[in-house]
């Protein structure tokens, strides 16, 4: 994430400031740039490829609702985006929210510019976070719908429990008991019986590794 350049960062002491949000999803074969200013820009000179030279459609910024980037210990929040005011959704949009595979746990850009009072841009377009999709959603009603988009950061969304056990081992191994003698030792048996495994070393020489344990 970077901060705000100089002119940026000063004109946030402003009185008044109109921000305009900059997102980009990464949907397979439905790439997707819009930005909250109101009418449609191509970004030119930008340092981040996924902008550089890229038209954002513009859309009203009343109907989009991005939160805040908070930050915590193993990464940040989730950060929900939240397109409303849709009288219907298309068949098309249906049909990319439900297939997760073109979408989920793929990369989400967001950028930040700093404007006026008199909707000026101040400064350079500053690049605020970067995270993978995980949740898509529709809500509402016969009147309004909602499209409701869930990012983590790359710390929250790729360290999720894994579900693996050391216990799992002679599944891999066949001829690794150690799980079967840990359950044991650990609900007190009095008896482990551990076959021996044959391994080969260096030079081909076989030789014992595993013993009966009483």
């Amino acid at each position: 994430m970077s901060r705000p350049d100089a002119a940026a960062s000063a004109a946030l002491d402003g009185r008044v400031i109109r921000p305009g949000f900059f997102v980009f999803l990464d949907i397979v074969g439905n790439p997707v740039r819009i930005n909250t200013l109101g009418y449609d820009l191509t970004i030119t000179g930008s340092p981040f490829a996924e902008m550089n030279g890229q038209a954002f459609m513009g859309t009203n910024g009343k109907f989009i609702d991005i939160g805040s980037v908070k930050a915590k210990s193993g990464g940040s929040d989730s950060l929900t985006c939240r397109l409303s005011g849709l009288r219907d959704i298309d068949n098309e949009t249906l049909n990319i929210i439900g297939d997760q595979s073109s979408w989920q746990g793929r990369p989400a850009f967001l950028w930040r510019m700093i404007r006026d009072e008199a909707g000026q841009q101040q400064g350079a377009i500053q690049h605020y976070y970067t995270g993978y999709m995980v949740a898509l959603s529709i809500s509402g009603d016969e009147t309004e719908q909602s499209i409701e988009l869930s990012i983590e950061g790359y710390l929250s969304a790729f360290s999720q429990a894994s579900n693996r056990t050391y216990l799992d081992q002679e599944l891999f191994d066949p001829g690794d008991l150690s799980a079967s003698a840990a359950i044991a030792i650990a609900n007190g048996s009095g008896a482990v019986n551990l076959t021996p495994i044959a391994r080969s070393v260096v030079g081909g020489t076989a030789g014992r590794v595993g013993q009966a344990l009483r």
